[in-house]
């Protein structure tokens, strides 16, 4: 049904245009801008079929134009039929020529494809004015200028419309790429808390299993021991399971090629504006890059630098500024991330970075927060050999400092 539609939406619009026409001299004779309409269907659309459409064309052309002429105007029909036949086989000409130069083939060749679009009009309106008998020089060389024109400007709106699905294509994959960077983010972020909890059940296997060697002999101790230990080692092999094709999954993501901190900053920046305007926060945020380099470990600065900056947004007041800089000194990039919000108590920075620990709270449900963000910043930094630097002042703001060495942001 779709391909149908087009056909007829393409059909209408070709035959319409057919009737925006000028004369050249008195007669029957005219040029209309219906074969742009009809170059540039074939040309956007590869599925539609060339002689199809110029068949169904020129049946509409014949049947409107032969309607039109008929009102008010006293000749019999098989006349107006007869003088309006060899301009709809001018379509049917045009379509089956369109077939036979195999244009779509070569359609981003534009020379070419000018030069082919008006070859075909002229030969069909030296069809057309062969059949009426009204060939002559004078207007051939018209014929010449009109059908390089129309071809021309055929050529140019395809571009455009090209240019602009293009855009389009883009804008949405861009969508789509940042949509991803933040699934990945998050994944990882998720997975400092898996791994600690696979530590977590290590440890209750291994004292559910000394508990067991301790009390073997009391036979109610020693086997709910013992069944806690396996159930236990049951939860570890699924944990195991999990943790395994999550970093699965994290490593065909990180075997992509490298990406530009550039493109990175601006792929961040796109993806907090939207975070700012979903959640109508009234912040201002900026973002400052000194120097560019391609990096191929990317999603963990992506996971750093997500939640540092919703970190300043959740801790700025109403109209509140934060600013994200990146510097590349020397053989490392410096990423800044700083706010003139809440701060942070003097007395609670010691335990800033421990796993767990929470200040946001739900403002609907009262639920803490899960507290993991910052630490697993600090165990991204240290993986990676950096060193992060936290200066906050209370009811003056904060700003988090990271060092990360180049060599850790490639592959090894």
């Amino acid at each position: 049904m779709d391909k149908m539609k087009k056909y007829i939406i393409a059909i209408i619009t070709i035959t319409l245009f057919g009737e925006a026409y000028f004369y050249i001299f008195e007669g029957i004779f005219r040029f209309s801008i219906s074969v742009v309409a009809m170059s540039l269907a074939l040309l956007l659309y590869p599925e539609l079929r060339e002689i199809y459409l110029g068949i169904f064309t020129g049946i509409s052309i014949l049947i409107l134009r032969v309607f039109i002429q008929s009102m008010g105007n006293p000749s019999p029909l098989i006349e107006l039929v007869k003088i309006n036949i060899p301009g709809s086989l001018y379509y049917v000409l045009f379509g089956i020529l369109f077939y036979l130069t195999s244009i779509k083939r070569h359609k981003d060749d534009p020379i070419r494809t000018i030069l082919t679009l008006s070859f075909l009009d002229i030969a069909c309106n030296i069809f057309e004015l062969i059949l009426r008998k009204s060939f002559n020089n004078i207007l051939f060389h018209y014929i010449l200028i009109i059908g390089l024109v129309r071809s021309i400007a055929s050529y140019v709106i395809f571009i455009i419309f090209k240019n602009q699905e293009l855009l389009i294509k883009k804008k949405e994959h861009q969508k789509r790429y940042v949509q991803l960077n933040t699934i990945i983010s998050n994944i990882q972020a998720e997975m400092f808390y898996l791994t600690k909890s696979m530590q977590d059940i290590e440890n209750v296997m291994s004292k559910s299993h000394s508990l067991y060697g301790q009390y073997r002999n009391d036979p109610e101790i020693g086997k709910s021991a013992l069944d806690i230990a396996l159930e236990v080692h049951e939860i570890k092999k699924d944990y195991h399971r999990v943790i395994n094709g999550l970093r699965g999954f994290l490593e065909d993501f990180e075997d992509n090629d490298a990406m530009s901190f550039k493109d990175i900053i601006t792929i961040i920046e796109d993806n907090i504006n939207r975070y700012i305007k979903q959640n109508k926060k009234d912040v201002n945020i900026s973002f400052e890059t000194s120097g560019n380099v391609y990096v191929q470990k990317y999603y963990p600065i992506f996971t750093i630098l997500n939640n540092l900056i919703i970190n300043a947004i959740d801790a700025s007041r109403e109209n509140g500024t934060i600013k994200v800089c990146q510097n590349i000194y020397a053989n490392e990039i410096i990423l800044q991330v700083s706010d003139d919000g809440e701060g942070i108590d003097h007395s609670i920075l010691p335990y800033i970075f421990n796993p767990g620990f929470t200040t946001k709270f739900d403002n609907n449900t009262g639920e803490p927060s899960t507290g993991i963000g910052l630490s697993h910043i600090k165990n991204i930094v240290e993986e990676m050999q950096g060193s992060l630097e936290l200066d906050s002042k209370k009811d003056i703001g904060t700003k988090f400092t990271i060092h990360l060495p180049l060599n850790s942001l490639k592959r090894r």
